[in-house]
Order: structure tokens, then sequence, then C-alpha cells
């Protein structure tokens, strides 16, 4: 290459170099204060990194590799961190890179104890000393214990002031001097008490056991008052229940004697002294005798300790009356008064004026009346001495007012109702009557005949047949259905056709209890024979004419076709139990037609097992269902026909 070319290819790159600077060489372009290419890579370059130089990040010229982590440069490499890490190790957490001294701490999220009042003003060195950030109290005491032990309006440590600060100071205040004390949550401050300086209740500052109970600072005044002396008088200490807290004075003192006892009627005009004598308060009785036992004994209309009235004076003296004079008895809360009672003085029952022990029940006062009674006799009729049983309270007279309900004890109907008393109660004598018939009708059970009860056993609980509503014993009824139904041939039966010799007891129940000789004589075929159970509604229905409508039903078809033979033909011996089938099938006809059959055999039982409908053979279901019915003519005469 000449010369002149050289010139001009150095030409055209000085040219390009000042027209793009950045196209200049790398090192060229780190000189530059334009570093706008940085912006690309992982770590763009904000507030204070963009004025450092290159080297300062990139030591030695090295580029890979450089750290991206605040630090990893500014303690790894420059130990930058005055705190040595205390405060945590993610640095962009608080600083920005704008400036280190503008640092964000919120101090309430990271500790949980905020900054307000007087500890925003605050260097963090002058609650972390010695750039100590490991606290973990963070209790007012632990930094204003000198503070609390210097106080001295009040001196909270004579005081016994608690020291958890923050019951009277609150964080944000600016200043101590504001601290605020609910007192109300401890004694409330209402009436006199809201107008005292602290000084009149803690003397010499002392704050610590001061009484919160009235009687802890006013004993004195308790013990010095007189009208009425308290401590004579045995009042309570407990001074609110008269004193309210919220009065102005003592003076107001407001007392509820209806809390203890009412001041009603006469007590309400009483002054306090005359029943509080010489002001004695403490154990003045409440109730009425307690006070007025001396007006109890010597009253004598009537004479109240004769008479053993109760000392409970309010049982007919009200506490609202004016008087004593206006006494009220609630005679009947005791005994009722009416009918002939409702008329009689007090001295027809309380004789001398004595009311105590006066006799509550009616024979306590009428067992002379009950005694002479004649008609009928009580004494000899044993009737009972309840006499309120008959005689009503509420009848002016003994004489025809009782009434006596003869059905509580036993019921009056049919022929009872028209006898007279004297028919069942001889000579009067009511005590021990007879409740039951046969009580009263053993004579009349004993001599009936048709049917006589005696001989046929009858139970003698005569109801069973007779009805009590009957007019006459001739209208019995007997349910022979709740023993034995009567039906067919039993219903047209008499009764001696079973119950021979008039014997009811014992009958049978059975029909082979009654027709066991008809069993034995039957032939046709033979029941004994043949071995068929003596349950003879097996075949013979109670409904019923004739014997001779019995149905048998047959376990092998043979109503109609080949097997509708004499029995005789089948069941060649006097047992029905025993049958076969080889009298007409030949064994040369059943060989030939069942060669090649597994498990043929020539036997009668076989044959059935295979065949049970006498046709092809069926399952052991099929042969289940198949029983069609076969009337089998059967009589008690020796000379029946077979059936055909």
């Amino acid at each position: 290459m000449n010369h002149r070319l050289r010139s001009a290819i150095f030409a055209m790159t000085a040219a390009l170099w000042l027209a793009a600077p950045w196209l200049a060489a790398p090192a060229a372009q780190f000189e530059t204060p334009n570093r706008q290419f940085h912006q690309k890579t992982t770590f763009k370059l904000e507030g204070r990194h963009l004025a450092v130089s290159c080297d300062s990040c990139h030591l030695n010229n090295v580029f890979k590799g450089t750290p991206t982590k605040c630090v990893d440069c500014h303690w790894v490499r420059k130990q930058d961190d005055r705190f040595k890490l205390q405060l945590g190790s993610q640095c962009e957490q608080c600083h920005t890179p704008t400036s280190w001294t503008s640092a964000r701490f919120d101090h309430a999220a990271a500790t949980g104890t905020p900054l307000n009042g007087a500890h925003r003003l605050l260097t963090c060195q002058n609650c972390h000393k010695n750039d100590n950030f490991r606290i973990t109290d963070s209790a007012c005491a632990s930094c204003h214990l000198q503070d609390y032990q210097a106080a001295r309006e009040p001196n909270h440590v004579a005081s016994g002031f608690p020291t958890t600060c923050e019951s009277c100071h609150r964080a944000g205040d600016a200043s101590f001097n504001l601290a605020r004390f609910d007192h109300q949550a401890s004694f409330p401050l209402v009436g006199t008490h809201a107008t005292q300086t602290c000084a009149s209740c803690h003397k010499n500052n002392v704050y610590q056991g001061t009484p919160r109970d009235c009687v802890g600072c006013h004993r004195t005044e308790y013990d010095r008052t007189t009208a009425p002396a308290h401590v004579a008088a045995g009042f309570s200490t407990t001074c609110e229940s008269c004193h309210r807290p919220t009065d102005s004075s003592f003076r107001g003192v407001s007392f509820n004697h209806n809390t203890v006892f009412p001041l009603v009627g006469q007590h309400a005009t009483q002054t306090c002294a005359s029943c509080h004598k010489n002001n004695v308060y403490q154990g003045t009785p409440r109730d009425c005798v307690g006070c007025h036992r001396t007006e109890y004994d010597r009253t004598t209309t009537p004479a109240h300790a004769a008479a053993g009235f109760p000392t409970t004076c309010d049982s007919c003296h009200r506490p609202t009356d004016s008087t004593f004079r206006g006494a009220t008895f609630n005679h009947n809360a005791a005994f009722p008064l009416v009918g002939r009672h409702a008329q009689q003085t007090c001295v027809a029952c309380h004789k001398n004026s004595v009311y105590r022990g006066t006799a509550r029940t009616c024979v306590g006062c009428h067992q002379a009346d009950y005694n002479k009674t004649t008609s009928p006799s009580h004494v000899s009729a044993g009737f009972s001495t309840s006499c309120d049983t008959c005689h009503r309270d509420t009848d002016n007279s003994f004489r025809g007012g009782a009434v006596f309900n003869h059905n509580a004890a036993f019921p009056l109907v049919g022929q009872h109702a028209q006898q007279t008393c004297v028919a069942c109660h001889k000579n009067s004598v009511y005590r021990g009557t007879a409740r039951t018939c046969v009580g009263c009708h053993q004579a009349d059970y004993n001599k009936t005949t048709s049917p006589p009860h005696v001989a046929a056993g009858f139970p003698t609980t005569c109801e069973t047949c007779h009805r009590e509503t009957d007019a006459s014993f001739r209208g019995a009824v007997f349910n022979h259905g709740a023993t034995f139904p009567l039906l067919g041939k039993h219903a047209a039966a008499t009764c001696a056709s079973c119950h021979v010799n008039n014997v009811y007891r014992g009958t049978a129940r059975t029909c082979a209890g009654c027709h066991q000789a008809d069993y034995n004589r039957t032939t046709a075929p033979s029941h004994t024979a043949a071995g068929f159970p003596t349950t003879c509604e097996s075949c013979h229905k109670g409904t019923d004419g004739a014997w001779t409508q019995g149905v048998f039903i047959h376990r092998f078809p043979i109503a109609s076709g080949r097997h509708k033979a004499p029995c005789v033909q089948c069941h060649t011996t006097p047992s029905f139990q025993i049958f076969t089938c080889l009298t007409c099938h030949k064994q040369s006809e059943t060989d030939s037609e069942h060669r090649g059959r597994n498990g043929y055999r020539y036997d009668s039982l076989a044959c059935y097992s295979c065949h049970p409908t006498g046709r092809d053979p069926v399952s052991a279901q099929a042969t289940a269902n198949l029983r069609p019915a076969v009337s089998l003519v059967s009589s008690h005469s020796t000379n029946a026909r077979r059936p055909r």
C-alpha cells in the first residue's frame, strides 16, 4: 500500500472517531462521561455510582465476576459498615444509591418498638450506647429507671408507683410532665373527693397502701358520730350503705329502711326512737312479736295466749293496717266455713275461747251424732267415720242431705237397681257385704240344674255368662266360640251330644278327643293301617256337613290317565306310605326305554324320583309345586266303597 492510500484510511478513521465516539477504542470509551451502555448490563448505574471511576468497582481492569450486591463491595471489599453488619447485610433495605446518610429504617416494623414523641428526636446512639443494637428489653424502665428514681413530684419510689411507666406516661408525649393518671380505675373521685387535693388523702406523698374503702379513711368520723351513735347502734362500717360518694356532705345520708324492715301503716308514722330505744339499732327485732309480745299476751277478745294463736301476728294483722283492731283471719285456710258452719258463732266450735287443737275433721266434732244415728245405724253398719263421704259440708242439715254413691263401691244395675237396701244388707249390716256375684248367689249357683253348674264345673265368676244388666238369670249368654267354635255338624248338635250326662269340665277340644272311635273303624281307606294322622282337620273341615266331604291331597297326580286307578293297584299293602310302580311298569319295558341312562335302576323309589308327575323327568323345584287335589271319599262304615 502506498503512502497516499494509508493517509486516506487514517483520515477516514479519525473522522469516524470524531463523529461517533462510542466506536472508539475500548480504553477510550471508559474515559468518556457517557455510560449509557452500562444500563444494558445486569447492574444499572444510579446516584453515586454514576460518578465513581470504573476501576473503583472493576479492580485491576477485571470486569468479569464483578459483584452486584451492596454487601460484597461495601463490606467484603471495603469494610464500609461502621456497625459491622449488626443491622444486617441487606444494605438496600435502608440505603439507596443516592446517599448513604438518607437511609430509611422502619423502627416499629423491624423491632416492634415504634419511635414517637420525644424518641423521634433522638439519635440511634442515645439508646444504643456503644453501637449496641442487640437490645432485647423494650420496657420504658430499662432506659428510664434513673428518671423514675429521681422523680419527686410525686416521689415515685416512696409512693410505690409501678415501673410500668406507660400506665401514666404516653410514649407520644413530648415531655414526662404530661403524665396522666386514671384515678377512676382505682378509686372514683366523685362528690367531696373530687374537690380534695392529692395530699389530703395521700399524706406525705405516700400512695402505696392508701385505703380504698370508706372506713379506711373515715373511721374517726364513724366513731365520733352521735346522731345517731354509729358505734353504739352497731351500724355497719360499709359507709356507702347510707352515705353516697356523690354527696357533697355526710349530712345528706339516705337510709333505705325498707331493705331491712318496711315502714308501712302505723310504723310509717313512728319516730326512730319509738323502736330504737336509747339509740340502740343493733339487734332490733324484725318480727312482729319481737316488739308486740305484750299486746299479744294481754289481748282478751279473743285471748291469744289461751287460744294458742300463733305469734306470727301478720297471719291476721296486716302491717298496713292503721290499728290492731282491723285484724283479718282467713278461716278457710284452716277450715272452710260453708253450709251450717258459716252460720255458727265462733264459740259454737271454740268452747271457752279455746282455739288451739280444735278438730278439723267432721268426726272430731260430730262423733256423738255418728254414734246415735239409727237410720241406718252407722256404728253397726260399720260406716266410715269420714262423714264427708256421704254428707256434704254445704248441706244445711244432716237429715236427707246425705248422698251415697253406691256405684263407687258396687254398681246398681239390672235387678240390683230394683232391690231395697235390706235385700242385700240384712239387719242393716253394711260392713263386709260381698261385692262379687257368688258372694250373694252361691245358693243359686249350687241349685241350678239346667245345666247343673256344680257338676259341670262352671266357674263361679257368674258374670262370664250372666250379665248384671239382665232382668233375670234366665238370660244367660255363653260364648261357645271362645272355647270351641260350633261349625258344620257341631252347630246342629245338642249340648248333651258332646257334654254327656251334663259333664262340661274336661270336654275334649280336639277332633280325635271325641272321634277316636270313628278314626279306628274307618276302612275305606283304613286310617289305622294307612298310618293317617289323628289331626282329622288335615282332611276333614269343621264346616263340613258330613265326613264324606273330606279332601286328601295326593302326593302323586292320579286325577286322570293310567294313574286314575284303585288305591290297591299302587298301595298293595295296608300301609299307604308304601307304594309300587312295578305292578304296571314291567322291567322289560322300562329297561328298553332307559337303556344308556346313567343311574337307572328298576325300583319304585327311583321311578318316583325322576317321574314325580308320571311324565318326563322334572326338576326338584317343579316337583315341589305339583300337588293336585284329589277327593278321597271316606266313610266310617266298614262297607264303604273304595274311591275310583
